[in-house]
């Protein structure tokens, strides 16, 4: 198994007050609904929560991405997340969202993440898969933020 970590970082500004953005974010399952590809998310613990995606392959390289992770939140602007290594994960996940104040009525939010997959890869592979897990982290990361800026300024 090889892991490649791509580490992403990405903003959004959202037309919601701050403290609503923060409430959205917090509810880690419901806001699970915005991450693409997601196949479910549930509560495992106290701030901590399971994910599983649905599978993803390039040529004959298949794989369900899975990670257990623990959120602690200070209430008002920032998030921060890291994977617990549970029993079953697969994949190494460490981050954060960033919340501020952007004008009236208006949040800047910024996800910060490292994700890095177990992917099943012979050593000739490793160079085009590594472009395909940083292309599919850095889409992901964008798709999800759009995601997350019409569920909240739909709702």
């Amino acid at each position: 198994m090889a892991k490649f970590p791509t580490e992403v970082e990405k903003s959004v500004t959202i037309k919601v007050p701050l403290a609503r953005a923060y409430q959205f974010m917090w509810d880690v399952v419901g806001s699970s609904g915005c991450i693409p590809g997601l196949k479910s998310c549930k509560r495992v613990g106290d701030d901590t929560y399971r994910f599983v995606y649905k599978e993803r392959s390039t040529g004959p390289v298949s794989i369900v991405v899975q990670y257990t992770a623990r959120y602690e939140g200070n209430g008002k602007d920032r998030i921060s997340f890291e994977g617990t290594e549970a029993k079953g994960d697969n994949t190494d996940v460490k981050g954060s969202i960033r919340l501020q104040a952007s004008g009236e009525g208006a949040t800047k939010l910024t996800l910060k993440q490292t994700i890095a997959p177990d992917t099943p890869v012979p050593r000739l592979l490793q160079g085009l898969i590594r472009s395909f897990v940083e292309k599919e982290a850095v889409d992901a990361a964008k798709e999800y933020l759009v995601n997350v800026k019409q569920g909240l300024e739909s709702a």
